[in-house]
């Protein structure tokens, strides 16, 4: 590989490291506050949450890859333009075609590793936190029975532990059960056991009371009742599905093309996962197809200041507007086999306009 090639090359690696970083920690902040009301809730220690936050990160690079990859390549080529480089470049006879070889390599590397990402390591980690998720929401001893705290884990439900000695083993308990207003039930127990079988988690309550108003007797009508063994129920509050469903962004691209006909949740979304895996596929060829539109429209132009500021304006407006087409066609696909096609075409037509447009430069014979 010659000087040239490297020189540009480490400009754009440069570029898309910083942009990447950028625009990830934004997106990667976005799908942390999205878990953290569940994690706080949950009572879930500082390591778990380090490792969900992280397990996420693949699929939003997955997302953010061919953005990130315009972005970069279009600065570079601006820096290229603004400190002359360009100009030296092409007045030394360097054609198009040489100019645009680094800009190509770094194309396919990144195309690899969206490759990766978008249909290996994306759905990896999306489907760990699932799991993991899903655990934390069925750990019942976290869930229901926080050490020395109040917590409600249900609608008309308050449970407070002083301690606990383990998992299961709960020291001075309390559960307040309000489900119905007019009639509200205590239990306070010196010790308790949480188990949980057959997804029908039970409170052993040991050497307690329970206090509820009575409606028969006059007065407050609170009634008090010893015990030296008791079990609450907490099956009818916790009702979450305890299925585990993979959406999307958790399944790999055989699961989304081609579903289980024993996955239930697929049959009624077979159009919408169809659609996602399709959209999956296409986006591999846009970084690409946006590298070769950068580079057309740097090519074409002088490089002059005002003509490098309507290339930025140019640039700008046709990413927003190829991004929100492709939304659009995204979401048309679900419920239509055809717009699945112009998922494929739109960045191979991309791609044919600015060659043909560029033809005279970059298309020659010569090199």
């Amino acid at each position: 590989m010659k000087s040239i090639d490297k020189y540009i090359i480490g400009k754009l690696v440069f570029a898309f490291t910083i942009v990447l970083l950028g625009m990830l920690s934004l997106a990667w902040l976005g799908q942390v506050l999205k878990m953290l009301d569940e994690i706080v809730m949950r009572g879930v220690d500082l390591k778990v949450f380090f490792i969900l936050t992280v397990t996420v990160l693949p699929n939003i690079i997955a997302q953010i890859i061919p953005l990130v990859v315009f972005t970069a390549t279009s600065y570079t080529l601006q820096t290229l333009a603004s400190d002359k480089e360009l100009v030296v470049l092409m007045s030394s006879g360097m054609k198009p075609k040489k100019l645009f070889r680094p800009f190509f390599y770094f194309g396919v590397i990144l195309t690899i590793l969206l490759l990766v990402f978008s249909l290996f390591l994306g759905p990896s980690g999306m489907r760990y936190t699932k799991f993991k998720i899903h655990e934390i929401r069925h750990d019942l001893s976290g869930t229901l029975i926080r050490d020395g705290m109040f917590s409600m884990p249900a609608k008309g439900l308050t449970v407070y532990a002083h301690k606990k000695d383990s998992n299961v083993s709960i020291e001075g308990i309390l559960v307040h059960d309000n489900r119905n207003a007019l009639s509200p039930i205590t239990y306070s127990a010196e010790k308790g056991y949480l188990v949980n079988k057959n997804n029908n988690p039970k409170l052993i309550l040991l050497n307690g009371s329970i206090q509820h108003r009575n409606l028969l007797l006059d007065g407050p009508g609170m009634t008090t009742v010893s015990f030296e063994k008791n079990e609450y129920l907490f099956s009818e509050f916790l009702t979450e599905d305890k299925n585990l469903n993979f959406d999307s962004s958790q399944r790999y691209i055989g699961d989304l093309l081609f579903p289980s006909i024993e996955d239930e949740y697929a049959k009624s979304r077979k159009n919408t996962l169809r659609a996602a895996g399709n959209h999956k596929l296409a986006q591999i060829i846009h970084p690409l197809a946006l590298i070769i539109f950068s580079f057309s429209v740097f090519i074409k132009g002088r490089f002059d200041r005002r003509e490098r500021s309507k290339n930025i304006i140019k640039l700008t407006t046709s990413i927003i507007l190829f991004q929100l087409i492709d939304f659009f066609v995204a979401s048309q696909a679900q419920s239509n086999l055809a717009p699945i096609l112009i998922l494929y075409l739109l960045p191979v037509l991309l791609i044919l306009i600015c060659l043909l447009s560029i033809r005279d430069n970059i298309l020659r014979l010569e090199i």
